[in-house]
């Protein structure tokens, strides 16, 4: 199956280079996460203005970080190797498009998170709507998986572009995805209870599995094209059956 085969080889590239992959999610875990836990208690606690501007600022940081460990997951992925100045220069790399990017997913994040709130908190709403929009949540974050490797693969490319072809090949294995999809949520509860897992390699791990994935997907979609380009061509030089007659 595509996604365990990802997956190990996902397993691989982490403990391949298992001090450098550490130090980097150690790094990632200061970059990214105090901003997402300080929104968090605002929001719980209701403190709304609070809520809002933290929810303004939190994607700065986290395309910084995610950037970062996308560009060291392709340069892994690739064979390339990898060094301690390697992790700081990838922060910085292309980063424009990475602030966008993460501004424009965050956008469509919150909006399933609010809307998921605001139905669970209204009595006379269906309990169907807050499941699809936590569906949608959860989905949209395992569209995370593919968008942030296809952007280090298309820099050029403008971010419309690659949130399609990311669309496009999260759908195309989309079997793959789901199992991808359940079990990263098993393993993010998972380091939320045993807190040494996510400060070790939970967000590492994760970023290297999407960056296999989406080598698979790509792999799958150009076996695909051929499949139909030979196709076409065979239908083209079928030569006509039957008699044909002068007129």
């Amino acid at each position: 199956m595509l996604a365990f085969r990802t997956f190990w080889a996902a397993c691989k590239d982490y403990f391949e280079e298992l001090f450098l992959n550490v130090l980097t999610n150690v790094l990632w875990c200061l970059i990214a996460l105090p901003l997402p836990i300080l929104l968090y208690g605002n929001f719980t606690a209701k403190y709304y203005v609070g809520t809002v501007i933290l929810a303004l600022l939190a994607p700065l940081p986290l395309a910084i970080a995610n950037g970062g460990l996308a560009h060291l997951a392709r340069r892994i992925a690739d064979g390339r190797a990898v060094s301690l100045r390697n992790v700081w220069d990838s922060l910085w790399i292309n980063l424009r498009k990475r602030i966008v990017l993460h501004y424009v997913w965050a956008l469509v994040f919150y909006t399933c998170i609010f809307n998921m709130w605001f139905y669970s908190n209204t009595a006379t709403m269906p309990l169907a709507l807050t499941i699809l929009f936590f569906d949608l949540s959860i989905l949209w974050l395992g569209y995370l998986a593919y968008l942030l490797p296809l952007s280090e693969l298309q820099p050029e490319a403008s971010l419309s572009v690659t949130m399609r072809n990311a669309a496009g090949l999260m759908f195309t294995i989309a079997g793959s995805s789901l199992i991808m999809i359940l079990i990263a949520s098993l393993l993010f509860v998972a380091s939320s209870l045993v807190i040494i897992l996510h400060l070790l390699l939970f967000a590492t791990l994760v970023t290297f599995w999407g960056t296999r994935l989406t080598d698979a997907a790509i792999t799958v979609v150009k076996e695909r094209q051929e499949q139909a380009s030979q196709t076409t061509e065979n239908s083209d030089n079928r030569t006509p059956s039957g008699q044909i007659r002068p007129k």
